[in-house]
């Protein structure tokens, strides 16, 4: 299939827009696992969001199967089941706004992984500013006050998860770009759908512990994760693996506004300054 033509500064908007429904769905994640665990909601959070798109799957539709594509594809699901199993255990035990800053690690493993497997490299310039942005955004996390609680309890959770989503962008850019074999609604719908599976089989999540309001706040945050990967998948068509995730991974400065304002957790001038700065690289990178 032929993409549209996209300018830099469009790619860099699609990237950012990913962080930001990605920012919501880390905040309606903790207020989910304030009172869940993880193996409890990962398996009905995707089977929620496999099914609706599957609804609208006849819009969309387009998978050319070769036994290629299909084991990439279930070496994704596999990936995705634990990194986003790690992923919610890292919400369990700590505050969005710390939790958020060590998961945006990922990036640092897709360009090292992009560049030796797809050969999908970028500039010394572009890979500094993007390691400065990482950088930035990891140390929001210093200074917190629960930061010690957070390096105690969910900092190798947190690591897992990064390493296994910055792993993961490399078998979805080469299904994607390399093979041309896949769209990226219907790449998202199989992932769920994979990821629900695994969880099902492997995690046996218990559903009557599911009350129906939370039901409806997974459905509710499932349309933003949906929106999440969407824009990250066509980023990922049309840049730099490396690029695309450090840019997609700018959500600890969304949620650092959000969790401001939804949850009342604490605002610092350090912070705001920080986020700026980011904002401004991430304009530039």
């Amino acid at each position: 299939m032929t993409l549209p033509v996209v300018s830099s500064m469009n790619f860099t908007l699609i990237a950012i827009g990913s962080a930001v429904f990605g920012a919501i769905a880390n905040i309606l994640a903790r207020t989910l696992l304030k009172e869940l665990r993880s193996k409890e909601i990962l398996g009905i959070n995707f089977l929620t969001m496999g099914a609706t798109l599957v609804l609208f799957s006849p819009f969309f539709y387009y998978f050319k199967a070769t036994t290629v594509a299909i084991l990439v594809l279930i070496g994704i699901g596999i990936i995705d089941t634990l990194a986003n199993f790690y992923y919610f255990k890292t919400f369990e035990e700590t505050e969005a706004s710390v939790a958020s800053p060590m998961l945006a690690l990922a990036p640092a493993f897709t360009f090292f992984f992009g560049w030796l497997l797809l050969d999908d490299t970028v500039n010394l310039k572009t890979v500094a500013l993007a390691f400065l942005i990482m950088f930035l955004v990891v140390i929001f996390s210093a200074g917190s006050s629960e930061f010690g609680r957070f390096k105690k309890a969910t900092l190798i959770p947190a690591i897992i998860s990064s390493v296994l989503f910055g792993i993961s962008a490399i078998p979805t850019k080469y299904l994607l770009t390399n093979l041309h074999v896949i769209n990226a609604p219907t790449l998202y719908m199989y992932r769920a759908g994979l990821i629900a599976l695994f969880s099902l089989v492997f995690l046996n999540f218990p559903l009557r512990r599911i009350t129906n309001t939370q039901y409806r706040v997974i459905f509710f945050r499932g349309l933003f994760v949906i929106a999440q990967w969407l824009l990250l998948y066509y980023a990922l068509t049309v840049g730099s693996a490396g690029v695309t995730i450090t840019l997609a991974n700018l959500t600890p400065i969304f949620v650092f506004f959000l969790s401001a304002a939804w949850l009342k957790e604490k605002i610092t001038v350090r912070k705001i300054i920080a986020s700026i700065l980011i904002l401004a690289l991430s304009l530039i990178i």
